[in-house]
């Protein structure tokens, strides 16, 4: 003898199934997979570029833009010097450490401008985005 299932049931099967799976979803945190070096380093890069302030350069106020175009010059330059690590080496940490901390010309520190006027060191600022990427918070 078969059996027969209402449209009601179905409906109802449907709906709290999706109800659920919605509630399940949106409950969870996001989730997180590990991203590389040169992937947490591309980040940054891009972080950088799409800052809504001034980067400070040598006692100069540059843009976001130049600021990204110049470091990823600095780390071009940096991966092919006979003294660097091997490119597939470099960290997130290196590049903060080693390219977008200071001038390498001068030794004077970067430092990033806030719409704000309020002024950081741009390791501190970095280290920050980095946290952030590292626990997945970045977008």
């Amino acid at each position: 003898m078969r059996k027969f299932v209402s449209s009601s049931s179905l409906i109802f099967c449907f709906v709290s199934f999706s109800f659920l799976s919605f509630f399940s979803l949106s409950s969870n945190p996001k989730s997180c997979k590990p991203n590389s070096e040169e992937t947490k380093i591309e980040i940054l890069l891009k972080t950088i570029g799409n800052f809504n302030g001034s980067f400070i350069r040598n006692g100069e106020t540059h843009l976001a833009k130049d600021a990204e175009n110049h470091l990823r010059y600095k780390l071009k330059e940096a991966k092919n010097s006979f003294f660097a690590p091997d490119p597939k080496d470099w960290t997130a940490k290196l590049f903060i450490d080693k390219i977008a901390t200071k001038s390498f010309l001068s030794g004077t520190p970067y430092k990033i401008r806030f719409p704000n006027g309020k002024e950081v060191p741009t390791s501190v600022w970095l280290y920050d985005e980095l946290k952030k990427i590292d626990s997945c918070q970045s977008d």
